[in-house]
């Protein structure tokens, strides 16, 4: 399962103010963070829906939850529908970020002697020992990059923002907080 949300400076003392706020003060908050997290898992998951068999077959699985920040989760326990069975957490990262690593390396290493006399064995580098298909089911390893989640999740990262920072700031006007 993948979790994420708004990385935010000073969120934690602004969490703890709001916490002392009146109940209907904090729901109303967890509204407006709901509304902009409904909003962003329905665009995520229409760029799974709009990729590949396994980005599809995962897209279902994301959804948003109450917090008082936007809330984002994808992936889970229960079953894709897929061919072997896989759960949409197992499947997530393979669709989001390639597999097919077709490079194997393997540690060098060297038995060293310390001042005691006990040897223990050292890694010393790696070693390119050939090539073989892992992952195959999956497109290309992109890296960090993403093939659609994260490269949405990211164009939309400013405006995700923007609407939260305005529901927050109405909240403190209201509630005499700003």
């Amino acid at each position: 399962m993948v979790r994420m949300g708004l990385e935010v400076e000073g969120l934690k003392p602004f969490l703890a103010r709001v916490s002392k706020l009146p109940k209907t003060a904090q729901a109303e908050l967890r509204e407006r963070a709901q509304d902009i997290a409904d909003d962003e898992a329905r665009r995520l998951s229409a760029a799974g829906r709009s990729d590949d068999k396994q980005s599809q077959a995962v897209a279902q699985f994301i959804k948003s939850r109450r917090d008082r920040v936007p809330y984002v989760q994808a992936g889970g326990n229960k079953k894709t529908g897929v061919s072997g069975g896989a759960k949409a957490g197992e499947l997530f990262f393979g669709a989001e970020f390639g597999g097919q690593s077709s490079k194997r390396f393997e540690d060098t290493t060297k038995t060293v002697t310390g001042r005691t006399g006990k040897q223990r064995t050292v890694r010393t580098g790696s070693r390119f020992v050939g090539k073989k298909n892992t992952t195959a089911q999956f497109r290309p390893h992109l890296g960090r990059t993403g093939y659609w989640f994260w490269p949405q999740l990211r164009r939309d990262q400013e405006r995700m923002f923007s609407r939260w920072e305005e529901a927050v700031a109405s909240i403190e006007r209201e509630w005499g907080m700003g």
